[in-house]
């Protein structure tokens, strides 16, 4: 069937991440057929039971098909405590191995997710849209693990489904041979209404990776629309997506339904032509008759219970095949490492470098330089002429179409990241705050770092004696949208965290640009007691930021129009010179 070769396949793909699931599926397979028998040989003994009740006897003789027992009813009546416990005990084995092994996905399939995600090079993780990669860790998982649940599920009651076949033969061989027959038939009636589920939940599973990308800009725009206001269009906008889940999910949940009802519905009808059968194949004693009865009944019931879970595979398949193609996807785009130790470094240059995000739309184009340890370099250029395009390469979260990035002579390609990565450091333009404690943020996640480290960090940015007036000190709780740090405060927390290893090289993206004079004179007296100590890079479109700089790049057009000392560039630099005009002309409030 489609079904269950779509579900081996989903499996393997993710199998391998749940520790001991095979195990727990041979226990599964196992503990079921014996929990199927125990059930058979139980409802035999009531139907005999039964039977001998309504005769008045007060010894009870089994004869069905090859078992042939005698026996009082006090002894059949404790047989048949024994096998209900048994079952029962059985029953509770069934339930927990589903259970264990869900958990087992969540937690197997999470950490595999979040290890290859973070491991995956940076242009993968770039171009996807905010709010992806949390509904894969969210909803798909969940959504995946009620899959692995479904068909541990299904494949317990199919086997307790083959044990109520075996018995029916046993009992009344053309009784079984309807069951069998009657039962395929159902299962292909059904089927065109299963595709159609499947597909509505393939939609389903779209759908929600857009409701979730929304959701994510909800929040982070929260502030700009507070202040702008939630106007009617921008509630559409959010309505639409709320209503383009609801219909693949209105469909989903009702087939998910229907499909098992419907096959109770005519199962139930297959069941009187079952009896029918049995009534003319001579099976009239009260116990046989009894017997097949529940059998059958029972029969139903798993058959039905198998159909609920064909109709959940059907539904959460395709959030289970999202999942694997994640993996797979950030797997096959993991972060290229180097095999070569880092020293210290010395320099850093560029050698004929051309970089584009598409092909044949080049960002920068030829780009060469040599930088040495100690010098603070300033980089400045229009909007758009690729001064972040640099940075990125510079921080190796991208490679170089062509030429190469060379640290102390050596192509960075050939150098291990974790190296690397413990000896250049960065600030973005925008910094971002855990929700945790001042020494949490400057520390991040990096705990060899000590205490006393961080306190030289915040020094080394300025910091520390603002910390320290604090009420809490190092252990106040700040946050992204924290309302008790500043603009100028939040920069030097994480020009902190970025200090804290001692780096060799430090790279800042428009460190002052959304600062106030205040706070942005701090900052550049953060920087001014950097000089000489690291190769520093400064990224900026006022100059005064880059007033502290030894040499300045001028990036116009993607291409190194200049790299040379301020005094000079307001010689040569045409660029330089009119944003210097500009600059001054402007007065700072």
């Amino acid at each position: 069937m489609v079904v269950v070769r779509d579900a081996r396949r989903a499996w393997g793909r993710v199998s391998p991440f749940f520790a001991g699931s095979r195990w727990q599926i041979a226990l599964l397979a196992c503990v079921s057929v014996v929990a199927g028998f125990a059930e058979a040989a139980l409802l035999a003994l009531v139907a005999a039971i039964a039977g001998a009740l309504s005769q008045g006897s007060d010894s009870v003789a089994v004869d069905l098909g090859p078992v042939d027992v005698s026996a009082g009813l006090g002894v059949l009546f404790g047989l048949g405590f024994t096998l209900a416990i048994v079952r029962g005990v059985l029953q509770l084995v069934l339930a927990y191995l589903p259970a264990k092994m869900s958990a087992n996905a969540m937690a197997g399939l999470r950490r595999r997710l979040f290890d290859v995600y973070t491991a995956a090079s940076w242009p993968v993780k770039a171009v996807e849209r905010d709010g992806h990669f949390q509904s894969l860790m969210n909803a798909h998982v969940t959504s995946a693990c009620q899959a692995i649940v479904a068909l541990a599920t299904g494949i317990s009651v199919s086997l307790m489904f083959a044990t109520m076949l075996v018995s029916a033969f046993v009992l009344s061989v053309p009784t079984a041979v309807v069951l069998v027959v009657t039962s395929g038939l159902l299962f292909l009636m059904l089927r065109p209404l299963a595709k159609r589920l499947r597909r509505s939940a393939k939609a389903l599973s779209e759908e929600n990776i857009e409701y979730s990308k929304g959701m994510q800009e909800v929040v982070l725009l929260a502030e700009e629309t507070q202040v702008f206001g939630a106007t009617d269009w921008y509630r559409e906008r959010f309505y639409r997506l709320i209503d383009e889940v609801r219909l693949p999910l209105l469909r989903t949940r009702f087939m998910a339904k229907a499909v098992p009802a419907l096959y109770q519905s005519v199962a139930l009808v297959m069941l009187m032509v079952a009896l029918v059968v049995v009534s003319f194949a001579g099976a009239g004693r009260i116990a046989a008759l009894g017997a097949v009865v529940l059998i059958l009944v029972r029969s139903l019931t798993y058959g039905q219970q198998i159909q609920g879970s064909i109709s959940a595979m059907d539904e959460l398949l395709p959030f289970l095949h999202r999942v694997g193609d994640a993996i797979t996807h950030y797997g096959a785009n993991a972060q290229q490492d180097g095999s070569q130790p880092l020293p210290a470094i010395a320099g850093l240059a560029m050698k004929d470098v051309s970089f584009g995000y598409v092909p044949g739309a080049t960002v920068l184009e030829a780009v060469t330089f040599e930088v040495a340890m100690g010098e603070a370099i300033g980089i400045v250029g229009p909007s758009g002429a690729g001064k972040s395009s640099l940075v990125q390469l510079l921080l190796r979260l991208r490679d170089p179409e062509q030429g190469a990035l060379l640290i102390n002579g050596v192509d960075a390609r050939e150098v291990r990241r974790s190296e690397w990565r413990r000896r250049v450091a960065y600030v973005p333009q925008t910094p971002q705050l855990l929700w945790g404690t001042v020494a949490d943020n400057i520390r991040f996640y990096r705990p060899h770092l000590s205490d006393r480290q961080v306190q030289d960090a915040a020094r080394r940015a300025h910091i520390h004696d603002e910390i320290m007036s604090w009420p809490a000190g190092y252990d106040t709780v700040v946050g992204q949208r924290a309302s008790a740090v500043s603009g100028g405060q939040r920069q030097r927390l994480c020009l902190a965290r970025a200090l804290a290893e001692g780096p060799d090289v430090l790279i800042l993206d428009e460190p002052t640009s959304a600062l106030d004079v205040r706070s942005e004179a701090a900052v550049q007296k953060s920087l001014e007691s950097l000089k000489g100590e690291v190769l520093l890079f400064l990224v900026a479109h006022r100059l005064t930021t880059v007033s502290i700089c030894d040499r300045v790049m001028v990036i116009v057009d993607g291409r190194l129009q200049a790299l040379d000392r301020p005094a000079q560039l307001l010689i040569d630099n045409d660029f330089y010179r009119e944003v210097n005009e500009i600059t001054r002309r402007q007065p700072r409030s």
